[in-house]
């Protein structure tokens, strides 16, 4: 696996969603690590990382995610995890409650039970012959909805995503991604939620029409202990929309809970 790490205190692991890589958390990265020690990751099967050629169970992210913990030495870690990286994210903190602080999902993963139909939408649109099939004009039209703003963020994002229709490794890049949409919308995270002990952070752009926000305050009713976060004019990807708002909220909810309270003393 191939990883962000910069700064001290707290680790943070942030981990990105579909079609993407540790870059998704470019324009937090350095000011998150003023604060906390970054580690980002680009996940089995994209970025950097090693592409193999078996299966994308929830197995092999979890137990990616846990040999690089163990091998960087950290004994626990606030998870943060974006779209496809949140459901990983809760996966990891049910395998691995005693390893996790605290758990932020952004606009995440699961947020609901999906019908069998739905599932066989899915996979037929993120089948390895459409996504081979992709063109650069396509690009824009198809990760516009990512974003509510036009930000250098934005453009920087969607021309990473052209380059990478001209990679060597472009099949068995999308090979992991065909398995991943598949488990996208095959685990619902919220019941796994409802038993974690760790305290958790909703936080999504007010503007995510990929899945919005209403998902997340419905989750807060069977959620309790659990907050919600809206960053105004944002969208799926609150972190390139508004990257301020984004850092503000995290280092607001670390420091507020248990999660975070050697992140006080540094602050």
């Amino acid at each position: 696996m191939v990883y962000y790490d910069r700064g001290a205190g707290t680790p943070l692991v942030l981990v990105h969603g579909m079609f993407g890589d540790h870059m998704d958390w470019a324009a937090v990265l350095e000011p998150l690590a003023e604060h906390y020690r970054v580690i980002s990751v680009d996940l089995p099967g994209f970025g950097e990382s090693d592409k193999p050629e078996g299966g994308y169970g929830p197995e092999l992210f979890v137990e990616s995610l846990e040999g690089l913990r163990s091998e960087l030495g950290l004994q626990d870690v606030v998870l943060l995890g974006n779209s496809f990286g949140g459901l990983v994210s809760t996966l990891y903190a049910e395998a691995h409650a005693e390893r996790v602080r605290a758990l932020v999902l952004v606009s995440s993963a699961g947020m609901r039970i999906y019908s069998t139909e739905e599932q066989a939408l899915a996979a037929g649109r993120f089948s390895e012959e459409n996504l081979l099939a992709l063109e650069p004009q396509y690009i824009e039209p198809l990760f516009s909805l990512n974003f509510a703003r036009l930000t250098p963020q934005r453009a920087e994002y969607l021309e990473r995503q052209k380059g990478k229709l001209g990679r060597s490794d472009l099949r068995a890049y999308v090979h992991a991604l065909t398995q991943c949409a598949v488990l996208a919308f095959a685990i619902p995270v919220v019941p796994l939620l409802e038993k974690m002990k760790a305290p958790v952070l909703l936080l999504w752009g007010e503007n995510d029409p990929v899945f919005p926000p209403e998902l997340a305050k419905s989750a807060l009713t069977v959620l309790p202990g659990a907050r919600l976060a809206l960053i105004p004019r944002a969208s799926h990807m609150p972190q390139m929309d508004g990257p301020e708002e984004f850092v503000g909220a995290v280092r607001g909810f670390l420091d507020d809970t248990s999660g975070g309270n050697d992140c006080k003393q540094m602050a």
